[in-house]
């Protein structure tokens, strides 16, 4: 799965695994290679303030087989972010290991792990939430970083918003796809693969409501771990400060019910194409 720095660097950084969770199994033509490592930043403020000198990743080859910039999901932006913030530097800060369970261990991330994931120790989110947007009480580090939040986290935390949004309207739906996609992924006899997700492109509408829906689909499996792992209101709680510290309009805007009903699991469903 995968993992996060400043909480846009987290929420939209740290995902967590099942290597079928949205990422591309096969790469496009012209697969990118890593490029020459920048100075990386020691604090979370000076992160923030490099997202803007991105260049390339720093995963490797295998954990991220395609680069599509800042136009990729939540893996690419972390992968994207170890340039500027190392995952060394970043377990540094933190007060307790991130994750309490799953196959991330002793400090080292397995992000190709196809039937587990990460689960979060609450102790960790919340030192997320109070730790890694600095910004939410420094209004001259948020002037300085709003262009850097605008191109490298704006899209993601939306649709992931958004998507918290929908399937929160809907705990029916919500436990009920818990139940069926984590058991996909945890009993060897269910075939897990991709139809068992694909339909979740169609959570904010069946024309996608102008959202990616690669991004649609890897934000829903998202929001169904931390269900699972118990921390979804902490999270949505950090996600909520990010946005008011550096989207605070458009959050006003997008509060309240979802006003539209969530998609019924199909049979048989589609293989996707992954971004």
């Amino acid at each position: 799965m995968r993992a996060l720095l400043p909480l846009s660097l987290v929420v939209i950084l740290l995902p967590c695994s099942l290597a079928v969770a949205g990422e591309p199994a096969v790469a496009p033509p012209g697969s990118s290679r890593p490029a020459p490592k920048p100075r990386k930043a020691t604090t979370v403020a000076d992160a923030w303030r490099s997202l803007p000198s991105i260049s390339g990743h720093g995963c490797a080859e295998q954990d991220l087989i395609f680069d599509y910039g800042a136009d990729g999901g939540m893996r690419n932006f972390f992968c994207r972010a170890l340039t500027v913030f190392s995952w060394k530097t970043f377990l540094a800060l933190t007060p307790t290991a991130p994750f309490r369970a799953g196959p991330h261990k002793s400090g080292k991330l397995k992000l190709d792990s196809e039937r587990d994931f990460g689960r979060y120790d609450p102790r960790f989110v919340r030192w997320a939430v109070e730790t890694l947007i600095p910004a939410a009480g420094d209004a001259a580090l948020r002037a300085e970083t709003q262009a850097a939040y605008d191109v490298a986290v704006r899209t993601l935390a939306r649709t992931y918003w958004e998507v918290e949004r929908a399937i929160a309207s809907d705990p029916a739906w919500r436990t009920r796809e818990v139940n069926i996609y984590l058991r996909a992924a945890d009993d060897a006899s269910v075939k897990w693969d991709a139809s068992v997700v694909w339909f979740y492109h169609d959570v904010l509408g069946t024309d996608w409501g102008g959202w990616d829906p690669n991004h649609i689909r890897s934000a829903t499996m998202w929001w169904l771990r931390r269900t699972k792992d118990g921390t979804a209101d902490l999270w949505r709680g950090g996600l909520e400060k990010l946005l008011a510290t550096y989207d605070g309009a458009w959050l006003a805007a997008h509060r309240g019910p979802w006003p539209a009903k969530l998609p019924q699991r199909p049979r048989p469903a589609e293989a996707p194409e992954y971004r």
